[in-house]
C-alpha cells in the first residue's frame, strides 16, 4: 500500500511538471537570484536603504560634497538634468566617475538615468532633433517604434546611461490643453500600446531600462502636479478601458523594466484619496496584483508640489515605499535627501517597515541591475558622438523615415470640398509668401523653389498688425506661416478673414495651437520642427495646394 501510494506521488508530480513546467523552474532559485540572495544576505542596512533612492544633484563634476553625500547614503541610482552636462565628453566622464563612487562606497553598480522621451523633453543633444512622441505615434508603426527605442539607447550608453525616463504612456487627446501634450504618443490607447511597448523593446535591446509613466494615467488633465495637488475624477471603468491598457501589454516585458508612479490622485481607484505614489490600492493591489506586474515601482520626484503639499519629502519616502514602490525619487537638497536616508533606516530599525519588505524591493533592484550591468559596446559600430551632439547614419534615416511618414498623413484627402471653388494656378506660378520663426525652415523652403519669393523671419518681438500690412504689400497667392509655439499660434488667430483663406499653416508645435477649422487655407499638423519641413513642404507644395478650399467652410477638427 504504501509503494502503491509512492507511486501515486510520484505520477502525480511527473503529471504536474509535463502540464506546468515552470513549477519546476519557480522552486529551483537560477544562479543569479542565488547570486542576488547571496548580495543581499553580506549588505549592510545602510547600503541596503541606499540602493531604494534615485537622487538628483546640482553638481557637474563630483565635487568634495557630492563624493561625500555618496560615501554617506551610498544612494543606488542617479538621475542627471540638463542642470548637470557640460558637453558629451563630460556627462560620459561624471556617469563613469560615478560608477566608480558606487562600486566603491557599495561594490554595486548605480543605475544612471536621463529624461530622454523626445521632443521638448530631450536631456541630451541629438542631431538631427529628436521627434516627440506624439509625431512617433502617428505614424502607427511599431517597427518606427521599436527602433527609435533602440537608436536612443544607444546614444544614452554612448555616454554612459543605463535607464531612459520614458516612454510616456499617458493617453492623450493632443489637442486637449493636457499638460502632457505631445509627450504622449496619441489618444487612441491601442496605438500607444502598440508603440509604447515597441519602443521599450528597441531600449531592452541596448540593455537601457525602460521606465513607463505615469501610472495609472494621467489623462487629458490640463493640471500639471509638478505645481499643484491634482485629481484625476475618470471611473474606474474609464481607466480601465483607456489609461490602463498600454500600461497592462508592458507589463508582459517581464522583469527588467520601471514604471514611474503619478501623484494625481484617482478616487475610483483608491476611496482614501491618496495619490498614486502612496497607494496600496494602486501600486501594489492594482499594479502588481491585479496586473501581475513583476518590474520595478518608482516614484515620481517627491519635491515636486503634487507630493510636496501634503507630506516632507522624508515622510513621502518612506510612505511610498511601505505602499509599493520599490525606488524613490528625490531630485535635490542634499539636506532633504539625507533627512529621507535616515527617516526610512530607522523606519526598519523600528520594525515600522518590514526588512522582508526591503529585501523584496532589493530582488527586484538587483536583478534589473543585473541586466542592465551586461552589456558590452558593439565594437563594430562608431562613435556616436559628433563634436556636440550625438547623431549616427541610421538615426538620420530614421528620423527621416518618421518625419515623412507624419507629412504623408498630411497630405491624405480627409475631406470633400463642400462646394466647388474655381481653379487654381499651379503651385509652380504662384508667389508663395513664407513666415516663419524658424531661420531653417525659410531656408530650407527657399533652396527648393527655383523663383525668388517674398521672406519674412519673425524674431521674439513682431508685431502682428505689421506682420498683416506686410502680407498685404507682397501680393501673395499663397502666404506659407509655420508655427513653432503660442505667439506664432495667436499670429495665425489674428490673421484677417481674406488674409487666412490663403494661408497654408504649417504646425510645427502642438496640433491643439492651431484649430482645423479656423478657415485658412489648409493647416498641415508635423508637430515637430524637423530640419527640412520647409524643403518637404516646397516639394509636396502642389499636392498641398491642389486639396485645399478657398472658402471659409468649417470641416470640423
Amino acid at each position: 500500500m504504501r509503494e502503491y501510494i509512492s507511486t501515486l506521488k510520484n505520477l502525480s508530480l511527473c503529471i504536474l511538471i509535463l502540464l506546468i513546467p515552470n513549477f519546476v523552474l519557480a522552486s529551483a532559485p537560477t544562479p543569479l537570484e542565488q547570486s542576488i540572495e547571496k548580495r543581499i544576505a553580506q549588505m549592510s542596512l545602510e547600503e541596503k536603504v541606499g540602493q531604494l533612492f534615485i537622487v538628483g544633484f546640482p553638481q557637474k563634476d563630483i565635487t568634495k560634497e557630492l563624493d561625500k553625500f555618496i560615501r554617506t547614503y551610498k544612494p543606488g541610482s542617479f538621475l542627471l538634468f540638463k542642470r548637470n552636462i557640460l558637453s558629451l565628453a563630460q556627462v560620459k566622464k561624471l556617469n563613469a566617475d560615478l560608477t566608480r563612487l558606487s562600486y566603491d562606497t557599495s561594490e554595486l553598480p548605480p543605475l544612471l538615468a536621463i529624461d530622454q522621451e523626445g521632443g521638448s523633453v530631450s536631456r541630451l543633444p541629438l542631431f538631427p532633433t529628436q521627434p516627440n512622441a506624439l509625431a512617433l505615434g502617428q505614424t502607427q508603426s511599431p517597427a518606427l517604434a521599436e527602433e527609435m527605442g533602440y537608436q536612443t539607447g544607444l546614444f544614452l550608453r554612448e555616454v554612459g546611461f543605463n535607464m531612459n525616463l520614458a516612454p510616456v504612456l499617458d493617453v492623450v487627446d493632443p489637442k486637449s490643453r493636457s499638460f502632457i501634450g505631445v509627450r504622449s504618443f496619441g489618444p487612441d490607447p491601442e496605438i500607444v500600446k502598440d508603440v509604447g511597448v515597441a519602443y521599450s523593446r528597441g531600449l531592452l535591446r541596448s540593455r537601457v531600462i525602460p521606465t513607463a509613466k505615469h501610472f495609472p494615467g494621467t489623462g487629458n488633465l490640463a493640471l500639471d502636479p509638478h505645481q499643484v495637488i491634482v485629481e484625476n475624477a475618470a471611473t474606474s471603468v474609464s481607466l480601465r478601458e483607456r489609461d490602463l491598457v498600454p500600461y497592462q501589454a508592458y507589463a508582459e516585458l517581464g522583469r527588467p523594466v520601471a514604471v514611474m508612479l503619478s501623484h494625481l490622485l484617482y478616487p475610483s481607484l483608491d476611496p482614501s484619496r491618496e495619490p498614486a505614489s502612496f497607494s496600496k490600492k494602486i501600486s501594489t493591489d492594482l499594479l502588481r496584483g491585479e496586473m501581475k506586474y513583476q518590474g520595478l515601482v518608482m516614484t515620481d520626484d517627491l519635491q515636486m508640489q503634487g507630493s510636496k503639499q501634503l507630506l516632507r519629502p522624508e515622510v513621502a519616502a518612506l510612505r511610498a515605499l511601505k505602499a509599493g514602490a520599490d525606488i524613490v525619487m528625490l531630485s535635490w537638497s542634499f539636506a532633504d535627501q539625507g533627512k529621507a536616508f535616515n527617516h526610512v533606516k530607522k523606519a526598519v530599525q523600528s520594525g515600522d517597515f518590514a526588512e522582508k519588505d526591503l529585501n523584496d524591493k532589493l530582488r527586484r533592484i538587483l536583478y534589473t541591475k543585473a541586466f542592465a550591468n551586461n552589456y558590452k559596446r558593439d565594437p563594430a559600430i562608431p562613435s556616436m558622438i559628433a563634436g556636440s551632439v550625438l547623431t549616427s547614419p541610421n538615426y538620420h534615416q530614421l528620423e527621416e523615415q518618421i518625419f515623412s511618414q507624419n507629412l504623408q498623413s498630411s497630405l491624405l484627402v480627409t475631406h470633400l470640398p463642400a462646394k466647388e471653388t474655381s481653379a487654381r494656378k499651379p503651385a509652380s506660378q504662384e508667389v508663395v509668401c513664407t513666415i516663419a520663426p524658424s531661420k531653417d525652415f525659410i531656408t530650407s523652403f527657399k533652396a527648393e523653389r527655383t523663383r525668388k519669393e517674398p521672406t519674412r523671419l519673425l524674431n521674439g518681438n513682431f508685431d502682428k498688425t505689421e506682420v498683416e500690412s506686410w502680407i498685404k504689400s507682397r501680393s501673395c497667392d499663397v502666404v506659407l506661416l509655420a508655427i513653432t509655439g503660442p505667439k506664432t499660434a495667436q499670429l495665425a488667430g489674428s490673421l484677417a478673414p481674406k488674409t487666412r483663406s490663403k494661408t497654408l499653416v504649417v504646425n510645427l508645435s502642438t496640433p491643439r495651437w492651431v484649430p482645423n477649422n479656423k478657415g485658412y487655407l489648409k493647416v498641415v499638423q508635423l508637430s515637430f520642427n524637423h530640419m527640412e519641413s520647409g524643403k518637404r513642404i516646397a516639394q509636396n507644395l502642389t499636392k498641398l495646394l491642389d486639396e485645399t478650399h478657398v472658402t471659409s467652410v468649417d470641416h470640423g477638427e
